[in-house]
């Protein structure tokens, strides 16, 4: 449910009155389930929505789970501080250990997917951590090499070489190595859970017109188009370098099923510009399916019964889409 006192349990709760997401899968909230009461009866969902408490017996025992809104109770935080909707550092370490169990139930088999709502990279720091969001975690806690941020909405994707950096940090991850594995990975996702056999994929260059002849620098030379040539020579449908400020353009018109961005702001601009009520982010590479809306926390408007379900809604729906789309990259 995400930070316990953002708009995560409220954009939930709303997602699950969907009467369409109801009846797409079989639904289990890790969180605080006094918490969860007390946002759905703010909300005047206590007699919609029946909320039932479950335990880790129960999953073992493989209970029938299809009646109601289950909720894997944690009970790891007060309810008193999850009034104050601001980054706390208890807040930090609760949303933490929510997506570690999910984690650990997505890797047992005891769940198809993952959906994850916003935690605070403030409140998760104060308590404690040292990782930057959720892409970070679950790379590290799955000991994966590789893990590719994709972010889609409204026929636009976009995947990312790098995430949550400085920008006077970002020229020194932009290698040849982080480029291809982000193409590599990028494909294969889109073949595994998006049922694209094979897919055109956009790159990125680094600088303004993808260096100008390299009076702007010289990554697209040196680093993003021997990347590109070794995809190509693997079979990837790629192109590049690409200036960012006409790709996407030409894959919201069909030129290109991805944009592969080299840094946070490049991609994240156009697809929250284009898709803002209805992004998502997705985790590529990890061995588990992965999404949650591409908005915050939004502690100021939290508790206040206004935050908007769409993205929570987006989010399950490419969960339940990418569960039942997945198929194996090797037969």
């Amino acid at each position: 449910m995400g930070d316990p006192g953002s708009i995560g349990p409220e954009v939930v709760l709303r997602a699950l009155t969907s009467p369409e997401i109801r009846s797409a899968a079989n639904y289990i909230i890790i969180g605080h389930e006094k918490v969860l009461s007390r946002t759905a009866n703010n909300l005047g969902m206590g007699t919609e929505l029946q909320l039932s408490r479950i335990d880790n017996a129960s999953l073992n025992a493989n209970t029938d789970l299809t009646d109601n809104i289950n909720v894997l109770d944690l009970d790891n935080i007060s309810v008193h501080d999850t009034l104050m909707h601001k980054p706390l550092p208890e807040s930090g370490r609760a949303s933490v250990e929510y997506i570690l169990k999910g984690l650990d139930l997505a890797l047992s088999g005891g769940i198809d997917a993952l959906v994850t709502a916003p935690i605070s990279k403030e409140a998760i720091k104060l308590a404690g951590f040292d990782f930057a969001g959720h892409t970070e975690l679950l790379k590290e806690k799955t000991s994966v090499e590789n893990v590719v941020m994709f972010m889609v909405g409204k026929g636009l994707r976009v995947s990312f070489v790098t995430t949550h950096l400085a920008v006077n940090e970002i020229s020194e991850f932009i290698n040849r190595e982080n480029v291809l594995s982000t193409i590599q990975i990028t494909a294969d996702g889109l073949k595994t859970f998006f049922g694209i056999d094979r897919p055109k994929i956009a790159v990125c260059g680094l600088n303004p017109h993808c260096g100008d002849g390299d009076r702007f620098g010289t990554e697209e030379r040196d680093v993003i188009m021997p990347a590109i040539e070794r995809a190509q020579k693997m079979g990837i449908d790629c192109h590049g370098p690409l200036s960012a400020d006409t790709v996407f353009n030409k894959a919201l018109n069909g030129e290109f099923d991805t944009v592969v961005v080299q840094f946070h702001d490049q991609g994240t601009i156009p697809i929250k510009m284009h898709a803002f009520d209805s992004g998502v982010n997705i985790t590529l590479g990890i061995p588990v399916i992965r999404t949650s809306p591409t908005h915050g926390t939004a502690f100021d408007i939290a508790g206040k019964g206004i935050a908007k379900p769409g993205p929570m809604i987006e989010a399950i729906k490419t969960a339940v889409m990418m569960a039942e789309t997945r198929k194996p990259l090797f037969i």
